[in-house]
Formats: structure tokens, C-alpha cells, sequence
């Protein structure tokens, strides 16, 4: 462990376990290079877009628990939603066709509710398009059903039963924050490590704005996979289940929003805000939770390869060192669109590359589109990738697209 995160010039945490036991753990450079503060385990970051986990398997609980129904029209709950055939199943599973609101910066959630446009981009539950905003509803739901405020619930659903102990939703305002805070950063062409912060002034959740830690997220992790976040049965056989869409294919990610290929199998789920990266893998045939969390790595491709390369030597393999990734053209200056066509990956097969709603989306060997990305300032690239957990193509900025239900994935490498 020490090698691979001496190789990547890692900055941050790593919390490894098998059946709760703690394997490895270890912290290396600063939460703040400011005022020098040293990153620990214990260090609360940005846990970006895995905030959704927490949303979905809450959802879950309370449909479990007949508060609620996933196939209730969401506009039930939340009046300012406009679109009456719109349900909480459509959000939990990106499929409600809900434009990216340009800037949600001072939004509240109740904002992002009535800003979103009347009309869907697509009919819902046709197919996935990633979606922040239909998870910042999701927490409103949740709160008006519960009479609980987002914080509250977390604490007394998750937090506080599994042992969160550094995890808390953020305040709005940088100036209301309580103790230190974790910045982030990036690494400039010239080999510095400057400044890359998250944004001041945002109210909503949901989709993101909680902080956790390291040892937070293993936690989270072994919660999720031993089943104690949500109990067996009806109910957490379908959130265990990927969805299927109408035009055919289904989901990268599960019910409960973790990217798992085969039910039962290994599974993973990211968060990216800035200069914080962090990644959850767990395995519950071999029991085994990798974590890590970091304010400065970046960089999609490396950050997955540090991931296996953490995986593989917590299976007792060695690891390979830090890939290097070539290509043939000026990205910066190519425009998106003349990335379009068909590739052929190497042990994945062909895979498409496209427009769809404005957006880049891939496929699969004739499978529909079902994740896709804006292409903001990233150009769209394919890097082939083999981990326990199967593989998957990667495109511009962070998204990863949908697995074909019936596709067979090669054995690791």
C-alpha cells in the first residue's frame, strides 16, 4: 500500500478492510497547505455526488416502511415539481429527463424544484441521463415526508447508527463554518499544487454537500454491502437491481446508486467537486471495502487505476504502477463533436460514441445509450479498464456509461 501511494504521489486517505477488520489505514499530506494542516482518516472532505447514496438507500427505507411509494408521482410531495407523471422512481434512477440547471449557486432545494423546466428533455424511464437536481428533490421529498429536516435524517438513519462520527451536511456560507476546513486543489502545468476550491453559497443537498471521512466512508461502505443500511427481502431486492429503461438496455447503477455490474458482485461508487476525489469499492463475496479519499489527486483514468491498483494488492496481488495514458491529437483544441463515431476497445468490443440532447453519450455494441456527459471543458476519450469489478468505458469529465444486462464481462486481468 505504501508503494502505490508513494507511486501517485497520493494526497490524502486510504482505509482498507475485510469483514469489518482493518487491514490497512493510512493519511499522508495536508488538509489545508495554507495553514498547514495534516490530513488524517479522520479528515471530513467533500464527499461530492456519493451523497447520493445516502439519498437513494434512505428512499428506500421509507418506501420499506410504507411512508412513501417509489411509484408515487413526486409533484405529490413536492407541489413545485410541475410534471404530475414524474415519479420517485424516475429520479432515483436519472431517468426523468431534467435539464442541468445552468448555475445553482444560492439555490435552495426548493429553488432547484421550481426552476427545473415544465417540460422533460425526455418521456421519463426511457432512458438515463445523469441527474443532480433529481436528487436534491429526493432530499425534499424525504424531508416533507418525514417532517425531518435533511440533516436530522441523515444523523439519526446513518451517521449515528453506523458510526459516522466526522460526517455532517455543510453550511451554506464558508463564514458559518465550524473549526477547520478541508480545501482542495489541483496540480498546474507548470507541477504546482494551487488552489482549486469548492463553491461558497450553496444551500441545496442531496446531490452532494456532505462531508465525510475516510474511515466515514469505509463504514458507509461495509453498511451498504452486509446489508444493514437496508434490510433483505421485497424491497431491498429491487434497490439491489439495476434498472431497466423502455428503449431498451438498463443501468450502470443500481437502485441504491452504486455502479455494480452483477448483482451480488463487487461494487463501487465515486464523488468528484473540484480538487476532492474519493472512491467506495466493496465486495461482498470476499468482504473486502476499499477507501480512499483525496483533496488534490485528479485526473479520471489515474484515479480508477489507483482504485484497482489499491484492490489489487488488498487481494494479495503486487501493483503495476501508474499507467500513462498517449494520444494523437491536440484535445484542448478539437472540438467534441469530431470525437463521434465508433471504437473498437480492446477485450470490450465496439463501442459508439454520440450525440444525444446535447450531451456525449456512449454505448455499447448496439445497446442504447444510457449515460452521458456535457462536454463543458473536457474532449470525450476511451480508456479500457479491468478491475474485479468488471469493465468500464470512460468518457469526458466523470461520468461511465451503462453495461448491457446480457454482455458476459471478461474476467479480470
Amino acid at each position: 500500500m505504501e508503494a502505490v501511494t508513494a507511486d501517485y504521489a497520493f494526497n490524502g486517505a486510504v482505509v482498507v478492510t475485510r469483514s469489518g477488520e482493518t487491514l490497512y489505514e493510512g493519511a499522508w499530506g495536508l488538509a489545508d497547505r495554507e495553514a498547514g494542516v495534516p490530513f488524517t482518516i479522520d479528515t471530513p472532505v467533500d464527499g461530492a455526488s456519493l451523497a447520493k447514496t445516502f439519498v437513494a438507500a434512505g428512499i428506500w427505507q421509507l418506501h420499506e416502511e410504507g411512508v412513501l411509494s417509489v411509484d408515487e408521482s413526486v409533484s405529490r410531495y413536492v407541489p413545485e415539481v410541475p410534471d404530475t407523471a414524474l415519479t420517485i422512481r424516475h429520479l432515483l434512477t436519472h431517468s426523468a429527463g431534467i435539464a442541468d440547471l445552468e448555475d445553482p449557486t444560492g439555490l435552495t432545494n426548493e429553488a432547484i424544484a421550481r426552476a427545473i423546466a415544465p417540460a422533460p428533455m425526455f418521456q421519463p424511464g426511457t432512458r438515463m441521463r445523469y441527474c443532480n437536481e433529481c436528487f436534491d428533490i429526493l432530499a425534499l421529498v424525504t424531508e416533507r415526508v418525514t417532517n425531518e429536516p435533511w440533516p436530522d435524517f441523515l444523523a439519526s438513519r446513518f451517521f449515528q447508527p453506523f458510526g459516522l462520527d466526522s460526517a455532517f451536511v455543510r453550511p451554506a456560507r464558508f463564514e458559518d463554518w465550524a473549526g477547520s476546513r478541508t480545501r482542495s486543489y489541483r496540480v498546474s502545468e507548470e507541477g504546482d499544487v494551487v488552489l482549486h476550491d469548492v463553491f461558497d453559497n450553496e444551500p441545496f443537498y442531496g446531490s452532494s454537500n456532505i462531508y465525510l471521512s475516510a474511515r466515514d466512508l469505509q463504514r458507509w461502505g461495509h453498511a451498504v454491502m452486509t446489508g444493514a443500511a437496508l434490510p433483505d427481502g421485497e424491497t431491498g431486492r429491487q434497490a439491489r437491481g439495476r434498472p431497466l429503461f423502455s428503449e431498451g438496455g438498463c443501468s450502470a447503477l443500481n437502485y441504491l446508486n452504486w455502479y455494480q455490474p452483477e448483482t451480488g458482485g463487487p461494487a463501487y461508487f465515486d464523488g468528484h467537486l473540484r480538487g476532492f476525489h474519493h472512491v467506495v469499492y466493496w465486495d461482498p463475496r470476499s468482504e473486502l471495502v476499499v477507501v480512499w479519499v483525496s483533496n488534490v489527486l485528479g485526473g479520471r483514468p489515474q484515479e480508477l487505476e489507483f482504485t484497482r491498483a489499491l484492490v489489487r494488492v488488498a487481494e494479495g496481488g503486487q501493483p503495476k504502477g501508474v499507467p500513462r495514458f498517449e494520444h494523437g491529437v491536440d484535445l484542448a483544441s478539437t472540438p467534441p463533436e469530431q470525437f463521434t463515431g465508433t471504437y473498437d476497445v480492446d477485450g470490450l468490443g465496439r463501442v459508439a460514441i454520440e450525440w444525444l440532447d446535447g450531451i456525449i453519450s456512449m454505448r455499447l455494441d448496439g445497446a442504447p445509450a444510457t449515460m452521458g456527459t456535457r462536454p463543458t471543458a473536457s474532449i470525450p476519450r476511451i480508456w479500457e479498464s479491468r478491475s474485479a469489478s468488471g469493465i468500464f468505458v470512460m468518457g469526458a469529465t466523470k461520468r461511465f456509461t451503462g453495461l448491457r444486462c446480457s454482455r458476459a464481462l471478461p474476467a479480470p486481468a
